[in-house]
């Protein structure tokens, strides 16, 4: 296989490492205090990124100028090269949020990731109206134990990958919150899937998020590893809608009876940091939390909800150091949502079989159809064999 864009790639890797998503995230003790804080006396919380000082945004702008230029004279094929230079411009914004970071300009950092992410698709009072909905069929959920520990689904985990030829990846249990793929670049530093230590999953939870981080995510960034265009592995401008849709709608598709929509509660949280403070929001996304709970008869609903809509605040105000205005918001995870209703659009006007190989040759967007399919570029898609691994696991059989 011929790699179209070899030279271009080389020259790419030469920027130096940027680790966007560690930057923009609150300070985990400093945040403990303010959770604290908070509970006892709704007082906004102002948050604190001790890493930003490790990060030079001007030295790296600088490098990004060196590379756009280096690139613009190299030879290439106009339309892979026009895909580096998204790529750039991506990153050029994301330098510039850490430069608005650094100089605590909460207003600059929102409008930065506005740019970057886009505004969530649905407004506040559709997804008020959803969770009403979602409400007067309560009745008709149903919750489960979990069952499912970290080293139970690591070892799902494990024959997951193996199961679509990815051996070589690595799996790892740590302390963070949520599942997670840090990308390799080569056999000596493999892509290494991230568990978190105090996971505990129902069986059909484990089964979807097989599917959301594997059977789409993994299994994307494996297709373009090994795509003619290489930077298909590391994602091209604007990818990240269009990844955590597909998830979303790939997981949609093993029928694990989700009891809703996905992506409701984060879209509402985005949707509501546009229209009020830290405070305000929360309270909204606190009682809605709060009566689902009670309508489900979960043990210690308050609690329980309190601790929600906490994570989804902490998540919503990213890079955000005083939320005490309407307007302030990292607001990335809007793109659940939106990426899922974008995604099902898509696979509607295109048809399943017509352009799901083309979504999953690689980390690219919707916007990015075109001209795979003008070069013909295409990717494994998933077998959905998740539910299946949950079952085997637990009866010992893997």
């Amino acid at each position: 296989m011929k790699i179209l864009d070899a030279a271009l790639y080389k020259t790419f890797k030469t920027l130096p490492a940027f680790p966007f998503a560690n930057l923009v995230r609150q300070h985990r003790a400093s945040a403990r205090l303010s959770r604290e804080q908070f509970l006892a006396d709704r007082t906004i919380p102002q948050f604190v990124y001790h890493r930003l000082h490790q990060f030079d945004d001007v030295k790296y702008l600088e490098s990004l100028q060196t590379v756009q230029d280096q690139i613009a004279s190299m030879p290439a094929d106009d339309d892979i090269r026009v895909l580096y230079i998204e790529k750039l411009n991506e990153l050029h914004t994301r330098a510039r949020l850490i430069g608005a970071m650094k100089q605590k300009d909460d207003f600059a950092v929102s409008v930065l990731a506005d740019e970057l992410f886009g505004t969530c698709v649905q407004t506040g009072v559709e997804l008020a109206d959803e969770f009403e909905a979602l409400l007067v069929r309560s009745h008709t959920l149903h919750t489960h134990r979990p069952r499912i520990d970290a080293q139970r689904f690591e070892k799902m985990v494990r024959a997951t990958l193996d199961y679509y030829g990815l051996q070589h990846w690595n799996t790892r249990l740590v302390h963070r919150q949520s599942v997670s793929i840090a990308r390799g670049e080569s056999s000596a530093r493999p892509p290494v899937v991230k568990i978190p230590k105090t996971l505990l999953l129902t069986k059909s939870r484990a089964a979807r998020l097989l599917t959301h981080e594997i059977e789409v995510h993994a299994l994307r960034t494996a297709n373009g590893m090994t795509s003619p265009i290489l930077l298909l592995g590391r994602g091209l401008a604007g990818y990240v809608a269009t990844d955590e849709g597909l998830a979303l709608a790939m997981q949609r598709k093993i029928g694990t009876g989700a009891s809703a929509m996905p992506g409701l509660w984060d879209a509402w949280a985005a949707a509501l940091s546009k229209e009020m403070d830290f405070r305000s929001c929360f309270e909204i996304l606190y009682e809605a939390r709060r009566k689902l709970n009670v309508a489900l008869n979960i043990d210690d609903a308050d609690d329980a909800a309190f601790d929600s809509a906490w994570r989804l605040m902490m998540r919503v105000t990213r890079g955000i150091h005083h939320p005490n205005a309407a307007g302030l918001g990292f607001r990335r995870d809007h793109l659940y949502r939106s990426g899922l209703i974008e995604v099902q659009h898509a696979i509607t006007r295109h048809g399943e079989s017509a352009i799901l190989p083309t979504l999953f040759a690689g980390h690219a967007s919707l916007a990015h159809i075109p001209f795979l399919q003008s070069r013909g570029i295409v990717g494994r898609v998933p077998d959905f064999v998740g539910k299946g691994i949950v079952r085997e696991v637990l009866k010992g059989g893997v």
